[in-house]
């Protein structure tokens, strides 16, 4: 139906500039000179004008995203204008070759005239309104996340004030004080370390993958007291490539919440999460194996998560489950 739409505008603007060029060209008291055939062939050419230039639009803007709006208008508008112009001059050479037409440089200098007009009413102003358009995406796609970013520092806090936390840790953290003073101090080392990085990172957009990794370990730390052997981390992820992107801050502190929360492990039969890199994205995964009398999951953490890297990222996260629970979360390179 929009095809259509734009296909009857284009020809109702063919007829009016058809007509328009007889009227300029017929002297007062000659006949009108209008061929009513002669729009129908210029809304074609609009119409693979405007083609074109969409498609070059589209293959600049999936190429260089992060060109501006500016730069990609003059790439597209400039290429398709050559090559329309190109195309429909060396048309119309062939055609008055094939029928015995003299050839006169002036005559192909109007017509590439013409069609340059033809593509600069037609594309120029279509491309002009497509990044008029993008432009007020991304200023929408940029309010949203901060709002995005406001939401995640108020759940940010409430996590830091999880009283079930708070309280597993310090029952955990009492014991060792009595049992061994020693790990008591570790333990507690690393339940500041996390504290520490969820206010230093609360008011970031992104952070390094290397803190994240650094928290993560924090965490696992923490587990191993509470659940000793149940749950082993592997990360598969070279030291020079943790610098060189970046994540939301925390994803990591939600999947293995996820994963320890949901799933069965002992020391007998330890369950064993894996992180690794794959074409720019940080992969977690681990066996399914699911608690036979814990509650159904919401999914609200998840879907927060694939919104803010939505958001901040331009990609959801992706959610693999079958025999294992994969998760697959956006990176951004460091600049």
């Amino acid at each position: 139906m929009k095809q259509l739409k734009t296909f009857l505008l284009l020809l109702a603007f063919s007829y009016g500039l058809m007509l328009y060029l007889a009227l300029l060209q017929t002297a007062p008291g000659q006949q009108l000179q209008f061929h009513a055939d002669a729009p129908v062939w210029l809304t074609l050419q609009a119409v693979f004008s405007l083609w074109l230039s969409r498609k070059l639009d589209a293959v600049f803007w999936a190429k260089d995203a992060a060109a501006s709006l500016l730069q990609r208008y003059s790439q597209s508008f400039g290429l398709s204008l050559l090559i329309f112009v190109g195309l429909m001059t060396g048309l119309q050479l062939v055609i008055d070759t094939a029928i015995s037409q003299p050839l006169a440089l002036q005559q192909y200098l109007r017509v590439s005239l013409m069609y340059l007009l033809v593509h600069s009413l037609i594309a120029g102003a279509d491309l002009l309104w497509q990044a008029l358009k993008r432009q007020q995406q991304q200023q929408l796609e940029l309010l949203q996340a901060q709002q995005h970013n406001q939401q995640f520092k108020l759940q940010l806090l409430q996590q830091q004030l999880d009283p079930h936390f708070l309280f597993n840790n310090l029952n955990v953290l009492s014991v060792l004080i009595h049992k061994s003073p020693d790990q008591a101090e570790q333990f507690l080392d690393h339940f500041a370390d996390i504290y520490r990085y969820q206010l230093q990172q609360g008011s970031k957009t992104l952070v390094s993958l290397a803190d994240e990794r650094t928290f993560a370990e924090h965490y696992m730390a923490l587990l191993a007291q509470r659940f000793p052997a149940s749950f082993q981390l592997k990360i598969c992820i070279e030291s020079e490539q943790q610098t060189n992107y970046q994540l939301v801050p925390c994803c990591l502190q939600l999947l293995l919440e996820n994963a320890v929360k949901h799933n069965s492990a002992s020391a007998e039969q330890p369950l064993f999460i894996q992180i690794e890199l794959q074409q720019n994205q940080l992969i977690v995964r681990h066996l399914l194996r699911p608690k036979a009398f814990a509650q159904p999951g919401t999914g609200t953490g998840l879907t927060n998560l694939s919104e803010r890297c939505l958001a901040l990222l331009g990609k959801p996260i992706t959610v693999i489950q079958n025999d294992e629970f994969i998760v697959k979360v956006p990176l951004q390179h460091s600049v």
